[in-house]
């Protein structure tokens, strides 16, 4: 490894683990390029773009969002060439003496054309591939600022994933949006976007599996035990963290280990380099119906009536075993009655208990 990209008999050479591994395709040549320059590409400069060629509205959500995350929250004292010089997003390119609104402001809260203009490959292709698996059931290509798809990426992928709820202190938390958030914030805050390699997101039998172009110093796969974030964006990701869209660096990671474990008993495998891969395995060779879904909902809260009936309080693997699922299964439905405020808690996690909600 080094500095340099490197080459013998016009053949371009890439030092991967103990490996020099022929590297030929161009795209990931000129990301070599760019992850040996130890340049963010997020910061590029661009002098002719003004405050016309971003969204008002959009900046003005920014605010809110940021001003909803934090109360107090600075941004909603700026107006708006304020707030932009505070994220970070106008700058003065001290290489070659140019000032003005840089590549992750027009990717954040530009327009649609100022998009296309700056970053013509930009865009995140997210397909489904569990009936039709040579086409695809469903397809979104999104190409808009990174807030709006954000978005329409999020809500995709929850309408084609099953919903699997875990009880955390007396909450119900839904482990499915947790990996989503985690997957789509990681696709739209560390890619490389000048390359020209799409992301992909792709829901098929066996989970989701994301993909996206990167600029990694460290090449091989994750895990908690020896990796170490790094920010492929910090602008990017600043962002997303004030507008309460990410976290701190490193606990989207965290939450992938943790709430993989929850929602499918697996570790997610996450592969960092020139292109960032990430999949989780979940099960989705049977879809669940509405109507299957009501059907079992109807049936295993029968049962719940009728354990109370006859008992002051139940325990989860009383629930699963008379109703015949899983204790997981079982959980999620005793943590949907909370919600409702049929039943309540008492004792701690492990000798918990639940009964009919009283007064």
């Amino acid at each position: 490894m080094g500095p340099s990209v490197y080459r013998y008999k016009n053949t371009v050479y890439d030092r991967i683990a103990d490996v020099d591994a022929k590297i030929e395709s161009d795209d990931q040549i000129s990301l070599m390029y760019i992850r040996k320059k130890g340049y963010y590409t997020e910061r590029k400069v661009y002098p002719y773009m003004s405050m016309d060629d971003l969204r008002p509205e959009l900046i003005e959500k920014a605010r809110g969002m940021a001003v909803a995350n934090k109360r107090d929250h600075p941004w909603g004292r700026l107006n708006d060439e304020e707030l932009l010089r505070a994220a970070g997003l106008y700058a003065h390119d001290r290489e070659n003496g140019t000032s003005g609104y840089t590549l992750a402001a027009a990717l954040l809260l530009g327009t649609d054309e100022v998009i296309r203009s700056v970053c013509p490959t930009y865009i995140t292709d997210a397909t489904v591939r569990i009936q039709d698996t040579d086409r695809y059931d469903d397809r979104l290509m999104v190409r808009t600022n990174l807030i709006e798809a954000y978005d329409q990426l999020s809500a995709f992928c929850r309408k084609h994933m099953p919903d699997r709820f875990l009880l955390e202190e007396n909450s119900r938390i839904s482990a499915r949006d947790v990996i989503v958030r985690e997957l789509i914030s990681n696709v739209l805050i560390h890619q490389e976007f000048l390359s020209a390699m799409p992301a992909q997101i792709t829901i098929d039998k066996e989970g989701i599996h994301t993909k996206n172009a990167s600029k990694s110093i460290y090449v091989g796969q994750i895990t908690l035990a020896d990796f170490s974030p790094r920010p492929k964006n910090p602008l990017i990701a600043d962002f997303f963290t004030q507008i309460g869209l990410a976290e701190e660096m490193g606990s989207g990671t965290r939450n992938l280990y943790k709430y993989s474990q929850e929602y499918t008993g697996t570790n997610p495998e996450l592969f960092d380099g020139d292109v960032f891969e990430a999949h989780v395995a979940i099960s989705l060779s049977q879809p669940e119906t509405i109507e299957s879904v009501s059907a079992a909902t109807r049936s295993v809260d029968m049962v719940l009536d009728e354990l109370l009936n006859h008992h002051d309080s139940i325990t989860t693997a009383q629930l699963a075993e008379a109703a015949g699922v899983s204790t997981r299964t079982a959980r999620r439905y005793l943590a949907q009655a909370i919600e409702l405020g049929k039943i309540e808690t008492q004792g701690s996690t492990a000798s918990r208990t639940y009964r009919r909600k009283r007064g």
